[in-house]
């Protein structure tokens, strides 16, 4: 190293050429961090100082060697064409000739960009780093070498050009590159011979990866096709991008077969390399990969459209906030303030939530509008209960109308009319979804959630955990938290920014993280209950209680969760009743044919066990363990398993569900959301306990019940006017989980959009699969979209709204008095008069 830093401190333009690329990458970086639409004045520095040296360096070669440029030394070539490699990649973020590259893709750019210089002083560098650099420098070559061939069809367009301001001489930057890495390793080779074989392996080894993912590609390629064939061979229930999810291996190659096109440059049949573009009906920045360039110029693309595609990728990838639908773009928005806002309740075991969030538009181009989508991931049981959205710098609150009120009156505001809306809507698996639009480089967005949630209870504790979210980027955001405590809260465990600001009020600030939570003993429940509409609500204890229970048929969810050592200890207990598993069909289990089954099934990453093949419910048993990969409900909507479940539940059903795992699939946590499972959870061997004893959980819900299972609650409702001092929240849980029991088996069906679910959302004010959240910008919009003004109901809940509700009876009461009482202050000379008469007559 002393060497070459030596070798620089004689060679001042080169000296100045290393310079020049560390401010070059500094520029770039800087640009790429901070400028996401457009970066056309960091492209023009990089540019410029690229250009620069050119001049320079041809100045310096007629000065010093007249004309003889072609022999100007290597090192100050490679500088040259390094400046010019970077200023390439900027100007590409606005001429987009190929996408932004994955990151394996740019730490090789990077690697090759520095072996190409170090190289360059191979005479000075000792034998063993040499082996290493012309090693880097051989995988360069085939790097330079690909991005040449990429950029083939563009040579001929680019000398027209170079005529103008010689931007177009980018485009020939990477095979001038490979032509100097051969001068490079030529010449060095001729001096060691020993560096020319580091330099072949170098190159080679790129060649040897890409062929082995090319060989899983059509591999994997060829099962997909294989599964989707047999498919429909066996004209099965579930659509055939089930099937492929279900048996597909979770690979490297595999997601980008599913994400080309949707994520992943594809080549074009007709326009050869740069000609496919990435659809844009799926939320992730669009990347190149060449690996997946090269597949799919040698292979045909699988036999699923994009929607399949993007149902495989909710399924076993977690990406269901990607897929949702778009009106805008949002690649430019930044999530740039979190405002948590917490209050517990440990005596109701709940809390309140207030997540206020500010979004930044990051583009340069002012007129630029784009939408904001947000997925929140709520505990179980949670319920959204506020929505407001600042307009002009005025916080909106939401009005509550029904699911396809608020999204006919979105889309028209958004799509056609481009104004400011902001809707919220109740998704499967714990999740909700809010939108926002317009966000503008003008001005930030704000919008406020609030989320009403039961506190987990474990052991004699009680855990909260943050609502996290998926959305604009949060990266580097400054959240504001602050826990504020209604009731004791002892032994209060809080992550360690929180301190102390009054009596049971805690702050603190950081940059956001979307993990955390916060415990506390479990005090006892509260007694005290929240009246309203002539309706009191209370919380109670739940402990589980057991029914006497003796299955005559059980049935065994079998996928790649289960261990070999779980299914014989359960088989050992149950192998004397009818047991059976699903294949394409149910199949009755003997010791014969125990493992084949168990072979076959445990190779799939999940199962959706046909519930609607249990004959006889009251009487069966379903054990299962799953993972959390896996088709939501509204995925399987029109299929003929979805048509067969629909009639089978539309008779209320309660299956016996036995959980040996931590965690359901998306399938099974929606049916027993909608009551359908009497659901009980352990491990192996307390459920053999349970069966040596004939019990199971005994199902405490009812009418004027519901269960809470995970705060170990339950919320009763009674007819009364009493009214004290409980939060409202205990109606809106309430309302939640009995709104999902009465939807149950109609959830396929428009069936349970009925007038008296949405009047029990309504009165609750909160999000559910019925009604959900809007602000308009206008009183006149509510009126055309004909969402009125919600009336006897909760309203929005607030930090403010934690007591009871007048009901009303007491509101008129409250009304006719203080009208009394304005009436007789105003007229006080009536009150003398009244008053001296009085006293006239007496005497």
């Amino acid at each position: 190293m002393k060497k070459i830093l030596s070798h620089l401190k004689q060679q001042p333009l080169l000296l100045t050429g290393f310079l020049l690329i560390i401010v070059s990458v500094i520029v770039f970086a800087i640009a790429d961090q901070y400028s996401r639409q457009t970066s056309s004045g960091s492209f023009f520095v990089n540019y410029a100082m690229s250009a620069g040296y050119l001049i320079a360096l041809g100045i310096n070669g007629i000065i010093n060697r007249k004309w003889r440029f072609a022999r100007e030394r290597t090192p100050n070539i490679v500088v040259l064409l390094v400046l010019w490699f970077i200023s390439a990649f900027a100007l590409n973020r606005e001429m987009n000739v190929f996408d932004s590259s994955v990151t394996w893709l740019s730490v090789w750019i990077v690697l090759s960009g520095i072996a190409l210089m170090v190289a360059s002083f191979y005479e000075v560098l000792p034998k063993a780093l040499n082996r290493i650099i012309f090693f880097l420098l051989g995988s360069a070559f085939t790097l330079f070498t690909y991005y040449a061939i990429y950029l083939l069809p563009l040579y001929a367009l680019s000398i027209v050009g170079i005529i103008a301001i010689g931007v177009s001489l980018h485009t020939y930057v990477p095979l001038c590159l490979a032509i100097m890495t051969i001068v490079l390793v030529t010449s060095a080779s001729r001096q060691y011979k020993s560096l020319l074989y580091p330099a072949i392996c170098g190159a080679t080894l790129p060649l040897v990866v890409c062929a082995c993912f090319l060989v899983a590609w059509g591999t994997t390629n060829k099962k997909i096709n294989t599964l989707v064939n047999q498919n429909v061979l066996n004209e099965a229930k579930l659509p055939a991008w089930v099937a492929v999810s279900q048996q597909i291996e979770n690979s490297f190659w595999t997601e980008r077969i599913l994400k080309t096109g949707l994520v992943y440059t594809e080549v074009s049949n007709k326009n050869f390399f740069w000609g496919g573009m990435p659809s844009q009906s799926f939320d992730e920045p669009k990347q190149h990969d060449p690996l997946v360039v090269i597949a799919t110029l040698l292979f045909k693309e699988p036999n699923l459209g994009d929607n399949e595609r993007i149902k495989i990728l909710r399924s076993m990838y977690n990406a269901r906030h990607q897929a949702q639908e778009r009106l805008w773009s949002g690649d430019n928005l930044e999530t740039v303030s979190v405002i948590s806002n917490v209050k517990l309740f440990p005596q109701y075991r709940m809390a309140y939530t207030e997540k206020t969030l500010t979004v930044k538009n990051r583009s340069d181009w002012q007129w630029n509008k784009q939408e904001a989508i947000y997925t929140f991931h709520l505990s179980e049981g949670s319920v959204v209960s506020s929505l407001s959205l600042w307009i002009d710098g005025k916080e909106e609150k939401s009005r509550l109308t029904t699911n396809a009120k608020a999204d006919s009156a979105y889309h028209e505001v958004v799509g056609v009319e481009s104004h400011d809306p902001s809707v919220v809507h109740w998704q499967e698996g714990n999740t909700v979804s809010v939108r926002v639009f317009p966000c503008t480089p003008v001005e930030n967005r704000r919008f406020k959630i609030g989320i009403t949630s039961p506190l987990t209870k474990q052991g004699d504790r009680l855990f909260y955990n943050n609502a996290s979210f998926d959305g604009p980027t949060a990266a580097g955001a400054l959240e504001t938290m602050q826990v504020t405590c209604d009731g004791n809260a002892a032994s209060l465990d809080l992550p360690s920014e929180l301190k102390p600001i009054s009596p049971g009020v805690y702050q603190g600030d950081r940059n956001y993280q979307p993990d955390w939570q916060l415990s506390c003993k479990a005090p006892a429940l509260s007694t005290t209950t929240f009246a309203f509409a002539d309706t009191a609500y209370q919380v109670k204890n739940y402990v589980e209680q057991y029914e006497s229970f003796t299955p005559e048929v059980i049935y065994l969810d079998i996928n790649g969760s289960w261990s070999a050592a779980e299914l014989d200890s359960i088989w050992a207990m149950v192998k004397n009743k009818p047991v059976y598993a699903h294949t394409d069909t149910l199949v009755r289990l003997s010791n014969e044919n125990l493992h084949e089954v168990y072979n076959a099934l445990s190779k799939q990453t999940f199962s959706l066990f046909p519930v609607n093949e249990i004959a006889n419910p009251g009487n069966a048993l379903l054990i299962s363990e799953s993972t959390d990969a896996a088709p939501n409900l509204n995925d399987l909507e029109g299929s003929e398993f979805a048509k067969d479940l629909t009639g089978y539940l539309k008779t209320p059903k309660q299956i016996r569900l036995y959980n040996i795992g931590h965690q359901l699939t998306p399938y099974l946590k929606a049916l027993k959301e909608l009551r359908v499972f009497n659901y009980a959870q352990g491990t192996p061997d307390s459920l053999l306990q349970l069966l040596a004893k004939h019990q199971f959980v005994k199902n405490q819900e009812n009418n004027e019940t519901v269960v809470l299972d995970n705060a170990q609650m339950m919320i009763q409702k009674t007819t009364g006017t009493c009214t004290v001092n409980a939060p409202d929240h205990l109606l809106r849980l309430f309302a939640y989980n009995d709104l999902m029991k009465k939807i149950g088996g109609d959830y396929f069906t428009d069936g349970f959009v009925k007038p008296d679910n949405i009047a029990e959302a309504e009165k609750a004010y909160i999000v559910s699969p019925v009604s959900s959240f809007i602000v308009l910008e206008t009183q006149k919009d509510y009126e055309r979209f004909g969402i009125d003004e919600n009336k006897n109901s909760l309203k929005n809940a607030s930090m403010k709204s934690s007591g009871a509700v007048p009901e009303p009876q007491e509101w008129l009461l409250i009304i006719l008095c203080a009208s009394v009482a304005i009436y007789l202050l105003v007229n006080k000379k009536s009150l003398t008069q009244i008053s001296k008469s009085h006293v006239s007559n007496k005497a």
